[in-house]
């Protein structure tokens, strides 16, 4: 029982911070003298405030900084299913997750205008090529959920949302650092330490799995003819 309230706690928290993370997208990132706002889906709008060209992998940010959070949102209710028909849908969100990162790498190529730069165009292209192989990593663990390997996959998620902390806590940082950090909120911050507690929900949520699948009773012995039976 201790494996299974493990579990539900680690379940029901690893979604109370994937939506948290993606709640703080819908908040003001950045506010204006005038009382404008930018929300944290819209940071586009702040690349034309920065010095130049930002670096890479800060436009990268800028451009595609809500994804984790969606990316996060989908994956929380795919850790820790236990019945086949949960991990089948669970399956079938995982790929959603990747078809969602496959649609956003088009997006960038298809932002790429004529007038560009040879520099920038191959930017554009080196971030889709990136975005897809987020895909191709999410269709390997769509994969592994597939086929039964589920601390595999449950090491996936861990990783991967420990990846979304540090990707957007040193963004987030940049940004901090320049002119615009001025003007920069707290709630632009949030999604870092909400992916972190997520990563850590899932640890727990994966863990009383585990420790309720080893404390199932064993499958009692049938007669010859009949199937066994779980007492």
């Amino acid at each position: 029982m201790t494996g299974i309230r493990v579990r539900r706690a680690g379940r029901l928290g690893l979604v109370l911070f994937a939506v948290v993370a993606f709640g703080m997208f819908t908040l003001p990132w950045f506010r204006g003298d005038s009382g404008e706002v930018i929300i944290g889906l819209d940071l586009a709008y702040v690349e034309p405030e920065l010095p130049g060209t930002p670096n890479p992998l800060t436009q990268y940010f800028l451009e595609l900084a809500p994804l984790p959070a969606y990316v996060g949102l989908l994956l929380a209710f795919t850790v820790a299913v236990r019945r086949r028909w949960a991990r089948i849908v669970a399956v079938v969100v995982v790929v959603l997750a990747a078809a969602l990162t496959v649609a956003s790498a088009a997006g960038l190529l298809a932002g790429v205008a004529d007038y560009w730069k040879p520099a920038e165009v191959a930017r554009y292209r080196l971030f889709a090529l990136v975005t897809v192989a987020l895909a191709v990593l999410l269709l390997a663990a769509a994969g592994t959920l597939a086929v039964g390997l589920r601390h595999v996959y449950h090491g996936f998620v861990v990783a991967l949302l420990l990846a979304f902390t540090a990707f957007h806590l040193v963004n987030v940082a940049i940004l901090a650092g320049q002119a615009v950090g001025d003007r920069m909120t707290l709630t632009a911050w949030l999604p870092a330490p909400a992916y972190l507690l997520a990563a850590g929900c899932a640890v727990l949520a994966a863990t009383g799995a585990a420790v309720a699948e080893r404390s199932e009773p064993a499958a009692a012995p049938a007669p010859v003819g009949q199937p066994a039976v779980r007492a």
